[in-house]
């Protein structure tokens, strides 16, 4: 009610207390710390903007991690529109000889999986369980008898450790993924 009402101490505080762990969220799509603070901060303005709209009823974590969730996907969605314009520009460079073209998909799918067995067993444990099998966090927690938050701590650790090894590959896989997630969408 006082962010309604234009209290921009409240706002600030609720910015301090969500900030972060929206960035970190918004990591799990784009995976550039700086994308994903601005995609957050894009949705802070909007809150901000459009405050006297919110629904005191509803629970506003829900609605800034939808807003996030939202946000990131768009912005891939951008990016893949962009990188289709790229590909369509005729060049003088063979397909052979392109960079991107080089890993193929069978090639990149080795090397993902080569970083994943290589996370440390608790990482990759809760990693399989949250990405193949689906599971969320709090179920992972009940099924390996520990907490929402060492779940939390070793996904956090093993997406760092994954962007890391993965980094040089990482302009293709996400590519890759954005591509998925738009026949998905």
């Amino acid at each position: 009610n006082k962010i309604r009402s234009g209290d921009s101490a409240a706002f600030e505080a609720l910015f301090n207390f969500y900030c972060q762990q929206l960035i970190n969220f918004a990591r799990r799509y784009v995976f550039d710390k700086q994308i994903a603070e601005n995609v957050v901060q894009d949705v802070f303005v909007n809150v901000w903007q459009s405050r006297t709209n919110l629904d005191p009823s509803k629970m506003i974590k829900a609605y800034l991690f939808t807003a996030v969730k939202n946000n990131s996907l768009k912005h891939l969605r951008h990016l893949n529109i962009e990188n289709k314009g790229i590909e369509s520009i005729p060049t003088n460079i063979s397909d052979d000889e392109r960079p991107d073209r080089k890993l193929n998909e069978k090639e990149l799918d080795i090397k993902v999986h080569q970083a994943i067995d290589e996370l440390p067993e608790k990482c990759k444990e809760i990693f399989k369980l949250n990405r193949f099998e689906n599971l969320k966090y709090v179920e992972i927690a009940k099924i390996l008898n520990i907490s929402i938050k060492t779940v939390e701590t070793q996904m956090g650790r093993a997406l760092k450790k994954l962007r890391e090894r993965l980094k040089p590959f990482l302009t293709i896989i996400l590519f890759v993924l954005t591509s998925i997630l738009i026949l998905t969408i």
